[in-house]
């Protein structure tokens, strides 16, 4: 046995050497720069974090801009172009949601100098086309060199795959069962109670008695992204915003969520005042809920008129210059009016 562990443990000695040398050459060397690529988010908070006051968390909302738009600032731009004594930064990633931003904020340093930050509260983000979208296993690797263990850990996760990856095929099935199965409960009476019920009963036809395609395409994208109820004990939205509320308070960061526009004028023509009221009572569950936990809430949701949206042929939260700044302008008071106030 003597002899035994007199061969053993130099090769022991040896491979725990290997493991840290390598350890820290990685994070001395690669870690910065696979991160820009890998993770931008958190690359961009490890810096922005020591010069700015605000972060804004947001998506592909903050950077969109029409090709007629004069201002091409983000939305962030502009906030911090109208407020005063303070500094923020926007942090961005198109397709991010609440469960991507949770890892990154969980990494602000207590010592910095953000005091606040605004965080994006996109509706569809809690649908199930986005809940079950194809793109999330692509996100869950990304959500790897997010988290709070050593970098090369958090590489060798992205790497070796020890991560949620879904099916994309499993994804699809689940959103269509949803769409059939699932029912939309609110607290006033639909006529439909499914998407696929509603949105097979929207129908418009050509003169000649043809399907109107694009119309009526359109019309069923706004019903398979809005004719849903969030569950406040399922939804995996929640449970991010929830842990978001929580890592804030921990912190001694105040928090603002930004409930972003959504086209309700289009919602209404396309599909009826039904939807409307809808996308109204989810809007409500998330300001009642977060509200009563602290946060301020901004709500944006029909702050943007429908000609201020940029894709006609999709839902969506692209805005044009005058749509961002009615967004910043909401922001920007909001923080202003709240400036002083202490953290949740």
């Amino acid at each position: 046995m003597e002899w035994h562990f007199k061969h053993i443990a130099p090769r022991f000695a040896i491979i725990l050497l290997t493991v840290f040398m390598s350890a820290f050459v990685y994070k001395k060397v690669f870690w910065l720069p696979e991160l820009k690529n890998q993770g931008p988010m958190l690359f961009n908070l490890l810096e922005y974090q020591w010069h700015n006051d605000v972060l804004y968390f947001g998506e592909s909302s903050n950077y969109w801009v029409s090709p007629d738009d004069q201002d091409k600032r983000t939305i962030s731009d502009m906030i911090n172009d109208s407020i005063s004594g303070m500094r923020l930064s926007g942090l961005q990633v198109p397709a991010y949601h609440a469960g991507m931003f949770l890892p990154v904020i969980n990494q602000i340093d207590p010592n910095s100098r953000v005091k606040s930050i605004v965080v994006t509260m996109n509706l569809r983000s809690f649908d199930k086309p986005w809940i079950f979208s194809t793109q999330e296993g692509a996100l869950l690797r990304t959500k790897c060199f997010y988290y709070n263990h050593h970098p090369l850990y958090n590489r060798l996760c992205a790497t070796l795959g020890f991560y949620s990856n879904p099916d994309a095929d499993a994804q699809d099935k689940k959103m269509l069962d949803c769409f059939q199965n699932d029912s939309i409960n609110v607290i006033f009476p639909l006529v439909w109670k499914t998407v696929n019920s509603w949105k097979d009963n929207v129908v418009y036809l050509n003169d000649d008695g043809s399907t109107n395609e694009d119309k009526q395409g359109l019309a069923h994208h706004y019903v398979k992204a809005y004719a849903f109820s969030i569950d406040t004990s399922t939804n995996p939205r929640i449970k991010d915003f929830d842990q978001i509320v929580n890592i804030c308070k921990s912190k001694g960061i105040k928090l603002y969520l930004n409930i972003l526009s959504e086209n309700l004028n289009w919602a209404d023509s396309l599909v009826g005042p039904d939807l409307v009221k809808v996308m109204k009572f989810n809007r409500d569950i998330l300001l009642h809920r977060y509200s009563q936990k602290g946060a301020i809430i901004i709500d944006n949701l029909d702050a943007v008129p429908a000609e201020c949206f940029g894709e006609k042929n999709w839902t969506t939260e692209h805005y044009n210059q005058f749509g961002r700044m009615i967004i910043a302008r909401n922001v920007a008071n909001v923080l202003m009016l709240n400036a002083i106030k202490p953290a949740i």
